[in-house]
């Protein structure tokens, strides 16, 4: 499944809020002298979409609208919501076809990392590639999100790691069809919290090496 005759190696890393995933997706990249995309992605799917950066930093890896959640609301309101739930919708779709084009030509002019945005699934065949998917208990979680990304209260962390979870994995479930925290569609789990960032480095990379 991941013999590849011209060495190349992609590592696509799905991760929880607050599990360092994208910490560790970027160590793994400098330990294997690779290109490392995350965050600069943003800037590459504002260029091929036309949409802004800072609109794309938003509602990329959503799934978000008063439908999907459940959300009751005004009757007055439902015409208003349909309309922009049908404008958001196109959106969200111009958005991941543009990421989803970016993505693959990534993949196939060389090695790279890839942090989150369904990159699992959109490289699923694509040889020498090996999904990962890091996570950790919910504590160390929402210790790790308050020290890194400056939440002032225990309630703010642990309400950014719900949310930000839950629409990671219906984003996932819409595009991939499968559930983002499902081990079987992974080659390796690991559990941030219990081995710490370097080790969990040194796991994803051994795993490369040892193919």
């Amino acid at each position: 499944m991941n013999s590849n005759k011209n060495g190349k190696i992609i590592i696509t890393i799905c991760r929880e809020y607050g599990s360092g995933g994208r910490q560790i997706g970027e160590e793994v990249a400098k330990r294997l002298d690779i290109p490392y995309y995350n965050r600069n992605l943003i800037d590459m799917v504002a260029k091929e979409s036309g949409f802004a950066s800072g609109y794309i930093d938003k509602f990329e890896e959503h799934v978000s609208s008063p439908l999907i959640w459940g959300i009751p609301m005004p009757r007055a309101n439902m015409a208003f919501a349909g309309l922009a739930v049908q404008n958001y919708y196109s959106n969200e779709e111009k958005m991941f076809e543009a990421q989803s084009k970016i993505i693959r030509d990534i993949a196939k002019k060389g090695s790279c990392v890839i942090v989150g945005r369904c990159a699992d699934y959109l490289l699923k065949d694509e040889p020498g590639c090996y999904r990962v998917f890091i996570h950790a208990d919910k504590d160390f979680r929402i210790k790790r999100a308050k020290e890194e990304y400056g939440f002032s209260k225990d309630s703010e962390a642990k309400h950014a790691v719900k949310t930000i979870d839950r629409n990671r994995n219906a984003y996932h479930k819409k595009y991939a069809g499968y559930a983002w925290d499902d081990c079987h569609n992974y080659h390796l789990t690991v559990n941030s919290g219990l081995l710490g960032i370097e080790r969990s480095v040194d796991l994803i990379s051994e795993m490369v090496f040892s193919r």
